[in-house]
C-alpha cells in the first residue's frame, strides 16, 4: 500500500499583496507573495469571490490589497474591509 501525505496550506504570517483594476463590470486582480507573482485574472467585481480564493489557497495570510483610488473604489474598499481585507 501506498501511504500519501497530505499538506495543510498555512501562510500564517506572510503577506499576500494583491493589486485591483476596477472596472464596473469586472476586476483585475493580480496577486503577489513576498519573492514571487501567483496569478493575474479576471473575476466579477465582489469581495466576496476574491475573499475565498485568498483564503483557499493563502490561509492565515495577511491579505492587502491596493486598487485606484476613483469613485468607483469607495464601494471596494468598504466591501473588503468587512472581509478582514487590509
Amino acid at each position: 500500500m501506498i501511504q500519501t501525505k497530505i499538506i495543510k496550506l498555512d501562510f500564517t504570517g506572510q503577506d499576500i499583496f494583491f493589486g485591483i483594476d476596477v472596472h464596473k463590470k469586472n476586476w483585475s486582480v493580480c496577486i503577489l507573495g513576498k519573492e514571487y507573482e501567483h496569478k493575474v485574472m479576471t473575476i466579477d467585481p465582489k469581495a466576496e469571490i476574491i475573499s475565498n480564493y485568498l483564503m483557499k489557497h493563502f490561509p492565515n495570510g495577511n491579505y492587502y490589497c491596493a486598487y485606484e483610488a476613483g469613485y468607483s473604489g469607495f464601494g471596494a474598499y468598504e466591501q473588503l474591509k468587512a472581509y478582514g481585507i487590509n
